[in-house]
């Protein structure tokens, strides 16, 4: 029976998420197939041991002081230790990371999951690194003729030396109302929108706080925010489109997690009676998914409307997100039940994906001779 071990929690602002999308998982992962470990990363950056206990009738992680101590090698175990003594150890075949944003979604445990040389599930370190960086996926998506929302980039040094000359060529360029957006957090964190040159000056000092890069981007005039999930790894499959309907006026931190007001369209109405719209979410998920070479999954959203620059509506990439939400509301589990890839197939699939890539990587030469 192949060991899966579930990687939670994490230095996020996502860290609560984390954990109800890894108790998600394993209630619903086949564990007639699969043994189940866990390891629940503090908000500190901790490596702790998990174990499975029954609540209510159902599964849950919960952290124990043990901590995890990783080695080197394909066949080399993970050690739990306390209080400096290996009481045990466990080979695991497959990680799981469900760590939404900040060391999860940027590279960082996957980067730790290559350097031991074990096979985890979703994508390498440099495509999670590059979707977690909205600035740099904008840049490498418009470079093949993806549309984005126009923006302009600023870094912290340059805000201290050119704030007048940013502020004017944002109010001529990209216009009010606007967003002011961090480049690299999850959830709607950091991202504001501003309708005067005074609440831009305030929200772009404030978001300098998260991060040292920000940029400002154009507003979508009232868009139909859209969702779909994307499978696989270059031989993808594409759900239907579903449509965010956020209960505040864009899906902020406090429409996703907290009035819980914000309601969902599976599938997406309009994109059912358009064939044309419905055909182009697709082809350019798709198309966004290989160009940054995404594997095992991702959940990527758009925006459609009008611009102050584009007046008929028009269809606008806006992130990819590589470890989506799991839990029993999130859209990438339900857009694909939708679309008839179960819950548990769900996971089936993306453990055979990781090993698929895994078993690929390790027949590449390694050196020159």
């Amino acid at each position: 029976m192949m060991r899966i071990c579930l990687i939670y929690g994490g230095k996020s602002v996502e860290h609560e998420i984390s954990i109800v999308s890894a108790n998600s998982i394993l209630n619903n992962i086949d564990r007639k197939k699969y043994k189940i470990n866990g390891i629940y990363v503090t908000r500190n950056g901790s490596f702790k041991e998990a174990r499975i206990v029954k609540k209510k009738g159902r599964l849950e992680l919960r952290p124990t002081k043990n901590k995890i101590v990783f080695s080197l090698g394909r066949t080399r175990p993970v050690s739990i230790e306390n209080n400096n003594k290996i009481i045990r150890n466990i080979n695991i075949d497959i990680y799981f990371p469900v760590i939404h944003g900040t060391g999860g979604e940027d590279g960082s445990i996957q980067g730790l999951l290559r350097t031991i040389d074990k096979p985890y599930v979703g994508s390498n370190t440099g495509s999670s690194a590059i979707c977690m960086d909205k600035i740099l996926t904008k840049r490498i998506l418009t470079s093949v003729n993806i549309r984005t929302a126009s923006f302009i980039e600023i870094k912290k040094d340059e805000w201290k030396e050119k704030q007048k000359k940013i502020v004017t060529d944002i109010s001529s360029r990209i216009k009010f109302p606007c967003f002011v957006k961090v480049a690299n957090l999850g959830s709607s964190v950091g991202i504001y929108k501003v309708k005067t040159k005074k609440e831009l000056i305030l929200k772009i000092r404030q978001a300098f706080t998260f991060s040292t890069k920000i940029f400002i981007e154009e507003a979508v005039i009232d868009p139909d925010e859209i969702e779909v999930s994307v499978l696989g790894n270059q031989d993808c499959i594409v759900s239907s489109p579903g449509l965010v309907i956020p209960s505040s006026e864009f899906y902020d931190y406090n429409a996703k997690y907290i009035d819980g007001k914000s309601r969902f369209e599976i599938p997406f109405r309009k994109s059912q009676k358009k064939k044309a719209l419905n055909n182009e979410i697709r082809q350019v998920a798709i198309k966004a998914y290989r160009t940054i070479g995404c594997e095992g999954m991702a959940r990527i959203d758009f925006l459609y409307g009008k611009t102050k620059n584009i007046k008929t509506p028009r269809l606008f990439m806006s992130e990819i997100n590589t470890i989506p939400g799991f839990t029993a509301i999130s859209m990438y589990p339900k857009l694909l039940e939708y679309s008839g890839v179960a819950y548990k197939k769900l996971i089936d699939n993306l453990i055979t994906l990781a090993i698929k890539r895994y078993k690929a990587e390790s027949k590449l030469k390694t050196n020159i001779f």
